[in-house]
């Protein structure tokens, strides 16, 4: 595992709501998708690619972006040989036979962690793309034209969404977690998203049982996700980690607040926040303050179920934005975070997310019950939460 400091999105928008600590001492209608399991990419230059149907216009695509689509098309439609570089996962949906594709379209060209990604809209089909510095590959996408459905990465998907209680100045991933969730994607529409209490009494590899606020303080992010792993038994692909100052950055200035359904009215000074209950905007601040409120709304177990409020409302304003808007969402994000996910995760996984059904994703908290260790507050894991653990292995939860 590799660490960066850069940013996802929503994947940016799974990811805003990831700082909610304390200051205490203790759209429209979507292709159906589908995933599979095979990540190989083809590693023939889209340069060799000839066709012969008629010209791309593609606004805001140079040259080598227009002429991978158009091998693309020309591969898809049995007109081209060889095909241009892809996962095997796409060249396997492809059926190449004579049918009309789009010839008109729009890209979205964004630098994230040093490397060029893309979005791609030709009418309803959707290329993501990336340049690492050896050219444009494809990754991922979804081809309505073609009648084939969408390909986000293998899957199922699982990321560690974590919030760092650093304060401006200090290091975020040498503080406290104090929010956990994990965003499960099962690559067919389906997901959850579960939170962690940051007082979860577990054990902590090399260091016994303590809260697992501490494993990210204690041992930085190696610490945290051996916790996860050992806990969990999740196939997590990483983390994205966030604090204070990029917390309402991304919620306020990327973007422009986070629209949610307060379940209840708030009034908690120690959070610094006063919301009436209902539908509403938030900017960043007051999305903050609704992240860690918990002194007036029912503690952990609640604050972190507001949690996964803020970040299916972060999810659906990015779907609103549409595809094109994940590569700037990056880029913009990309001072405010950390991640140890390349470039390409976080672009399938941000398409996947808006790919999904929203609306339909469960937000739960991991069962537990308040207790105390050694003088300390914590949260006792029920036993059942092996169970939760099992069934979101697949990247959703039965409902």
């Amino acid at each position: 595992m590799f660490s960066r400091r850069f940013a996802l999105p929503i994947a940016l928008a799974l990811l805003l709501v990831s700082c909610s600590g304390e200051n205490e001492s203790t759209e429209p209608p979507r292709p159906s998708v589908t995933s599979t399991s095979s990540t190989t990419t083809t590693t023939v230059p889209p340069t060799t690619t000839t066709t012969t149907l008629p010209p791309l216009a593609i606004e805001g695509a140079d040259e080598p972006v227009t002429d991978l689509i158009s091998g693309f098309y020309g591969y898809a439609t049995g007109g081209t040989e060889p095909a241009p570089p892809m996962p095997e996962a796409v060249l396997a949906l492809l059926d190449p036979a004579p049918v009309d594709v789009p010839r008109e379209g729009i890209a979205a060209i964004h630098t994230f962690a040093g490397q060029q990604i893309g979005v791609v809209e030709m009418a309803e089909d959707v290329f993501l793309l990336v340049d690492d510095g050896t050219g444009w590959r494809i990754v991922g996408g979804v081809w309505p034209s073609l009648e084939v459905g969408g390909y986000w990465g293998a899957g199922p998907r699982l990321v560690a969404v974590v919030g760092s209680d650093a304060r401006p100045g200090q290091a975020m991933d040498r503080s406290r977690a104090d929010s956990i969730h994990f965003v499960a994607l099962d690559g067919a529409g389906g997901g959850a998203v579960v939170g962690l209490p940051r007082d979860s009494f577990v054990e902590i590899p090399g260091q016994g049982r303590r809260k697992i606020t501490g494993s990210l303080s204690s041992g930085g992010p190696e610490t945290m996700m051996a916790t996860f792993d050992q806990l969990t038994g999740l196939p997590l692909e990483g983390y994205v980690l966030t604090g204070f100052a990029g917390f309402q950055e991304l919620a306020g200035t990327v973007l422009g607040g986070v629209e949610v359904d307060v379940p209840m009215a708030i009034n908690d000074r120690w959070a610094k926040v006063t919301l009436d209950a209902g539908q509403q905007l938030l900017n960043g601040a007051e999305a903050l303050g609704f992240a860690r409120a918990r002194k007036t709304v029912g503690g952990d177990f609640v604050r972190s179920e507001h949690q996964g409020v803020l970040l299916l409302g972060a999810a659906r304003m990015v779907a609103a934005m549409g595809y094109t808007a994940i590569p700037r969402l990056l880029e913009l994000a990309e001072p405010h975070l950390m991640t140890d996910l390349s470039p390409e995760q976080l672009l399938t996984f941000s398409a996947l997310t808006i790919s999904s059904r929203i609306d339909e994703i469960p937000n739960v908290v991991a069962p537990g019950r308040s207790g105390s260790a050694g003088g300390a507050s914590v949260v006792f894991l029920d036993d059942s939460v092996d169970a939760l653990w099992a069934d979101l292995a697949d990247g959703t939860l039965e409902q």
